[in-house]
């Protein structure tokens, strides 16, 4: 296949070039796209470095797939021009994930409403979503839901590599002056409740895609849905702690069975830590800690996931996988 990567450069664009490696996708020619700035550095790909490029209105011209990573500004401009080329364009922006007739897939959900081969825009969730959503998808099949909400601890890995390069210097510093008086607004040794804009509402951007996205994916508009965001010291992969009411009754076992049964998703029954730490590195969403509440329907539950893998590019890939493999 004839395929280019917008913001190869990124944390995620390189998890792109792993992973297609990593999955021996096939690939007749690959073009790497990224800032001017970047323009003549190379990154390795199966024992060739390949050049990265600034974006131009020929960039697309024979190109079959293109995955984009480099923020809304960048999709908005660019990816309609690399469908009017012919190409499949798979964003992992939020540009276009909650406009009507553009899918929005997870493939173990949805992957059926969208057609083979088509020039077309697929809206890849955010990484919280992905994880959530993936988990939801089978209670909301066998019992309904009644409620969702929702906590997520999202690594610095999740807002680029300056965001990481910052967390880096800024524990170095604390660690040597023992003092926050100067970054107190940092994410080193701190968790920040807040992660992007706050509407009119007190939510935030971040909060507002999870609680948006998980409705349309899951074709439950109505869904009660609530999300707190919170940005966490942790290098990679994000955790969340979901409360959820069910809308039929189901003991833990049905639960955990009904979870066992979604692909992508490995259900975790022993005493094992469930942490950033654990998942970083692993391509499957995990699923623990299930216990019930103070109510006749309702669980809680605790989810964990690498974001640049599953919560990103491997969404992505998988994506491309189902439409031409």
């Amino acid at each position: 296949m004839k395929i280019g990567i917008v913001g190869a450069s990124g944390m995620v664009g390189r998890t792109f070039l792993q992973l297609i490696n990593e999955r021996n996708f096939p690939v007749q020619s690959l073009k790497l796209f990224s800032s001017s700035q970047n323009k003549g550095k190379t990154l390795s790909f199966r024992s060739k470095n390949l050049v990265l490029e600034p974006l131009k209105p020929t960039s697309f011209k024979g190109l079959e797939l293109v995955f984009f990573s480099a923020g809304e500004v960048t999709s908005y401009e660019w990816a309609p021009k690399a469908v009017e080329a012919g190409a499949v364009v798979i964003d992992n922006s939020a540009a276009f994930r909650m406009e009507e007739n553009i899918p929005l897939v997870i493939p173990e959900i949805n992957i059926s409403s969208v057609p083979k081969k088509q020039a077309l825009i697929i809206a890849n969730p955010n990484c919280s979503t992905i994880q959530l959503a993936l988990t939801l998808h089978p209670l909301a099949q066998k019992f309904g839901l009644e409620s969702v909400c929702v906590s997520s601890y999202q690594s610095v890995s999740g807002a680029g590599q300056a965001a990481l390069q910052k967390l880096k210097e800024d524990s170095a510093y604390l660690l040597q002056e023992n003092t926050s008086a100067k970054i107190k607004d940092s994410v080193a040794f701190n968790c920040i409740p807040q992660i992007g804009e706050l509407n009119e509402d007190g939510f935030s951007t971040e909060e507002c895609k999870i609680m948006r996205e998980t409705k349309k994916i899951l074709n439950l508009p109505d869904l009660n849905i609530s999300a707190t965001a919170v940005r966490t010291p942790t290098w990679n992969a994000h955790c969340e702690a979901v409360s959820l009411i069910l809308k039929k009754s189901a003991s833990k076992e049905a639960i955990l069975t009904t979870l066992v049964k979604q692909k992508g998703l490995q259900v975790v029954r022993d005493n094992i830590l469930l942490s950033q730490r654990f998942v970083d590195g692993w391509n499957d969403v995990y699923v623990g800690r299930l216990r019930q509440i103070n109510h006749p329907k309702g669980w809680m539950l605790w989810i964990a996931a690498d974001n640049l893998r599953k919560g990103a590019a491997l969404n992505g890939l998988q994506i491309a996988e189902h439409l031409f493999t």
